[in-house]
């Protein structure tokens, strides 16, 4: 039988074909031969190191991944300036220094500002001249004739009492040194009066008087002197801002009753509560209101 060219590729083709599935074949066998030899030497290590002390990485305990917080770059962090006044300042009590009344809306309730106190001992002797010479002043305007113009008479009175939790009362000198820190100046009437500075300059805010008769303050027998309850009160119409001097009396009140073992009391004297201050102040907003509808 004659075999032409195209049987004779066929033929070609196929011993091409299992010549590479043969090579194939025995690069499959040689592999897995070198592949199960390699892998059967590192199990053989690793059971050596089993017995020399066990695979940390295989048979050792879980490890604990540290997590690190994010950290943050010191310079993006804002600036603060050391000489920030808004920083180092204790909070407290509404503000008592001198009064910014002229402002829109002066802050009565930040911090503290120490450096506005007056030395209380240093101010007790200033106060002992003064009281002397207002009263030889007034000796002098009872031979002068009265002035033509008279205040507005007081419509309406807030009251705030402390009274001391302590039998023999508040003691003269610590009281004396209280009421100065507060910046509360003796004044018209022997009692004394916070004005709008603490240097006792300005208008009267609110006026602090004995509770017990007859209602003034010597300070010439300071050291003596001993009271079971003082009042605070502040009239209406008064001073220009009454809500900010409110707040101020508050502060000056609880300070009093904080430092020398005293309870306040509202104006019936029953126990001051946070609703209670918060009805006076409706008080005031209320008379301010009716204020102004009369003017127009």
């Amino acid at each position: 039988m004659d075999i032409g060219l195209r049987e004779w590729l066929i033929v070609i083709g196929l011993i091409v074909i299992a010549g590479i599935l043969f090579d194939g074949w025995r690069r499959m066998r040689g592999g897995k031969g070198k592949l199960k030899f390699k892998l059967d030497r590192h199990f053989a290590n690793q059971l050596d190191d089993d017995d020399d002390g066990g695979s940390a990485e295989v048979l050792g305990p879980s490890r604990v991944v540290e997590h690190h917080e994010p950290s943050l770059d010191e310079h993006d962090l804002p600036k603060v300036s050391a000489k920030d006044p808004a920083r180092g300042k204790r909070r407290g009590e509404p503000r008592q220094g001198d009064l910014a009344l002229d402002d829109p809306a002066p802050n009565l309730l930040g911090p503290l500002d120490e450096e506005d106190f007056p030395d209380p001992l240093a101010e007790a002797p200033k106060e002992k001249s003064r009281a002397r010479d207002r009263r030889k002043d007034k000796e002098k305007d009872k031979e002068r004739p009265a002035p033509a113009a008279a205040p507005a008479p007081v419509e309406e009175v807030l009251i705030i009492n402390v009274i001391c939790r302590d039998e023999g009362g508040f003691k003269g000198p610590a009281l004396l040194q209280n009421i100065l820190e507060s910046g509360l100046r003796f004044g018209d009437m022997d009692i004394f009066h916070r004005h709008e500075s603490m240097a006792g300059n300005g208008e009267v805010l609110f006026s602090m008087a004995n509770a017990v008769k007859p209602g003034t303050f010597d300070l010439d027998n300071i050291d003596q002197f001993s009271t079971r309850a003082v009042s605070f009160f502040l009239g209406l119409p008064g001073p220009r801002h009454p809500k900010q001097a409110f707040d101020v009396m508050v502060a000056a009140a609880r300070k009093l009753a904080h430092e020398l073992n005293g309870e306040l009391k509202d104006e019936q004297r029953s126990v001051m509560t946070a609703q209670t201050i918060e009805h006076y102040r409706q008080r005031i907003i209320e008379f301010e209101r009716r204020a102004l509808t009369q003017k127009r």
